[in-house]
């Protein structure tokens, strides 16, 4: 029996990766409920004016300044991690040490051998878009969000935009918890069978159904016919920013270390799109949509320039 379910997982790498990360997030949804995690974790932000964010840096303070929030900031990340648990799992059953040792390979700035001079170019290029691509956003929220329901008070001069700008790029729990999951493991497997934009396109729409779990509190919010609509737009948005990252990813060999980065832009913990206040189903819908028409543009540019490869002659 044992040997039957290590062979199945041998046989199907991908399927088992994905089933086993939804299983864990599904797992946990029971456990903030019956324990009442789940209210902690509001009480505490509410109770140290804290604004959420999705960064470790933001977990840290939340469990300094309300210890009783532990718990459930743990299952939280434990939620968010469950791409990386599920790789490791299966990386490890299917290919053994050396699938360990592959996505351990992957965890660089860039390819071995590549000149760091172009590296590098790259590297600010990625950083450089993906910044453009919030402030677009938080340009839109200011022309289409009531101004009660928006505040853009950035300033980029100061040592704490810097310092926080860092922690969004490398300290965000998304991008440290799933990349090695979604980017190191789950993309190559993709590209190896269909071509670079087939492959971002699935792994978008799967990235954004992986959501459907943790997100599932927006169904008791705004109801079923709400709910559907921002999955749409959700969907859209995880399959643009897909194209996107294939596209750095594939321009730096492959490597786990930008998607971290991308991944933790794109949360964009430091606002560079702004703040938005209001919880209301109709605010948050207009911030998902103004966030995917710069990722629209983006993508199209990028799918025209490479004519569909994205960048995966630099693998």
């Amino acid at each position: 029996m044992i040997n039957q379910f290590i062979s199945n997982i041998k046989k199907y790498p991908f399927g088992w990766y994905y089933a086993i990360s939804v299983l864990i997030v599904i797992a946990v949804i029971p456990i903030f409920l019956l324990t009442g995690a789940d209210v902690a974790v509001d009480q505490a932000l509410q109770t140290t004016g804290i604004l959420f964010n999705t960064d470790l840096v933001t977990a840290f303070r939340v469990i300094s300044a309300a210890p009783s929030a532990s718990f459930g900031v743990f299952l939280a990340i434990l939620q968010v991690a469950a791409p990386d648990i599920a790789v490791l799992i299966v990386a490890s059953i299917a290919y053994g040490r050396k699938g360990l040792i592959d996505l351990k390979n992957r965890l660089r700035f860039y390819k071995k051998g590549m000149n760091w001079q172009y590296a590098l170019k790259i590297w600010l290029i990625c950083i450089l878009v993906f910044s453009l691509m919030n402030i677009c956003s938080g340009i839109l929220n200011s022309i289409f969000l009531p101004k009660q329901d928006f505040i853009w008070d950035i300033n980029f001069f100061s040592v704490i935009f810097f310092i926080n700008f860092i922690i969004a790029m490398f300290l965000d729990a998304g991008g440290l918890f799933e990349e090695n999951g979604w980017r190191g493991f789950a993309l190559p497997i993709l590209q190896r069978r269909f071509r670079p934009l087939k492959a971002s396109i699935v792994l978008g729409f799967l990235w954004s159904l992986w959501h459907v779990p943790v997100k599932i509190n927006l169904l008791f919010s705004y109801g079923m016919k709400n709910f559907s609509f921002m999955f749409i737009i959700l969907t859209a948005k995880f399959v643009l920013l897909s194209i996107i990252m294939t596209y750095f990813f594939n321009k730096l060999g492959q490597t786990t270390i930008i998607a971290i980065v991308m991944h933790g832009l794109s949360n964009d913990s430091v606002r560079l799109g702004g703040k938005v206040l209001s919880e209301s189903f109709i605010s948050q819908q207009i911030t998902e949509v103004n966030l995917v028409i710069p990722m629209l543009i983006v993508s199209i540019f990028l799918i025209w320039q490479t004519q569909g490869k994205l960048a995966i002659n630099h693998i």
